[in-house]
């Protein structure tokens, strides 16, 4: 005669819970981070200094920004293109903040590649740089229940 013990391990179903709620917490994190850079670059355009080249657009005076600086808000275009659109879609571990205003790329694009050099989400941008310096601050609030992840 014989004895048999089975022991059954629900560690997987753990293991997979924990997975769920960091990915919860990790799109939580990029919500915010997009949220933060969509936030960074309507700043910078709405304060950037109108040092640039002055002209008329109708009945309207538009004086841009200079270069190196986000572009100056003149009809609008750009600044809605941010709240018209999906703004963030967190999606396996990815979130996007975008534009579809053909122009934009000219703006953002440096001279030597035959744009106007005004960076206002690029790497080049403050906006950028300000959120990644945000993104690395809160990365520390990622947890799974209350033990941080590191």
């Amino acid at each position: 005669m014989s004895v048999k013990v089975t022991i059954e391990s629900k560690m997987n179903q753990k293991v997979s819970k924990a997975v769920d709620l960091y990915d919860e917490n990790t799109t939580r994190h990029l919500n915010r981070v997009a949220n933060h850079l969509r936030n960074q670059i309507l700043k910078g355009m709405q304060g950037t200094p109108r040092d640039g080249r002055t002209y008329k657009r109708g009945n309207k005076t538009h004086t841009a920004s200079s270069k190196d600086n986000p572009p100056a808000i003149d009809t609008g275009r750009l600044v809605k293109s941010y709240t018209d659109l999906v703004l963030v879609c967190a999606f396996k571990n990815t979130s996007s903040v975008e534009t579809r205003v053909s122009y934009a790329s000219i703006l953002e694009q440096s001279f030597a590649r035959g744009g106007l050099q005004r960076p206002f989400m690029g790497k080049e941008s403050d906006a950028f740089k300000n959120t990644k310096q945000y993104a690395n601050t809160i990365a520390k609030d990622i947890k799974i229940n209350k033990v941080k992840i590191s």
